[in-house]
């Protein structure tokens, strides 16, 4: 019977007083998600665990019988509606937000929804495919002007983000459909990981064979040595036929 072993951690860092970042693996839901906040003080704390909260309370009390990836979007819009409500009517909180990236499975077929830069990757065979689309001022200019990989790494402003839950009132939601085949390996992070440590280091440390902990504590080392600026947090989920 084919079944998915996920396991999740997150770090806080080397540079960061608190950990914005959140994480869940709910298999009775088929979900993992993570979440990267941003605001003031403990807000984006606040918009990361709450943005989770609803996608899971959504899915486990859906107001309708949807397809999964309708599903997962009912879930993100309703996250976006807390979360901005949250905002406006916390004291200090207004602008908060929170990225998403997350895996909605029905075996072997998942759906893979983002909002922001959080991503979602495929290793697969050797290779490594990022399947999440990152909503980032730099990534809009690389597609509407067709920058080079070296004017992009340059660029001034390429965290910017230019969407995420709970700072506009129409959230703009990625998705993706992806089937598995055994052995396959997805890997959602926030950028906290896949920023300092980069595409051609994550691969490498996903093809030597170990276990889904010992690999992510491997992933999260790797980022602190490269200065672990930001909160740190993945989740790595591999499909066993």
């Amino acid at each position: 019977m084919p079944k998915l072993d996920a396991f999740g951690i997150t770090d806080l860092g080397l540079a960061r007083e608190n950990n914005e970042d959140a994480w869940l693996i709910d298999p009775a839901l088929s979900i993992a998600i993570v979440a990267d906040g941003m605001g003031g003080a403990a807000c984006g704390e606040i918009a990361s665990g709450l943005t989770i909260e609803t996608v899971a309370a959504y899915l486990r009390s859906p107001l309708e019988d949807l397809p999964p990836e309708q599903s997962i979007r009912e879930a993100i819009r309703e996250a976006n509606r807390r979360v901005l409500d949250r905002a406006r009517g916390e004291p200090g909180c207004e602008g908060m937000g929170s990225t998403i990236v997350a895996a909605f499975w029905n075996l072997p077929r998942v759906i893979i929804a983002n909002v922001g830069d959080s991503r979602a990757y495929l290793w697969r065979g050797g290779a490594l495919r990022q399947l999440s689309y990152d909503q980032t001022l730099v990534n809009e200019l690389r597609k509407r002007l067709g920058l080079t990989q070296e004017q992009v790494d340059s660029y001034a402003h390429k965290n910017v983000l230019t969407m995420a839950v709970g700072t506009t009132e129409d959230v703009l939601i990625q998705t993706c459909e992806e089937t598995l085949a055994p052995g396959d390996q997805m890997l959602l992070c926030s950028d906290g990981l896949h920023g300092p440590v980069g595409d051609q280091a994550l691969a490498e440390i996903l093809a030597e064979a170990g276990s889904l902990r010992d690999t992510l504590g491997k992933l999260v080392d790797r980022a602190k040595a490269a200065g672990g600026e930001d909160n740190i947090t993945a989740v790595l989920l591999q499909y066993l036929d």
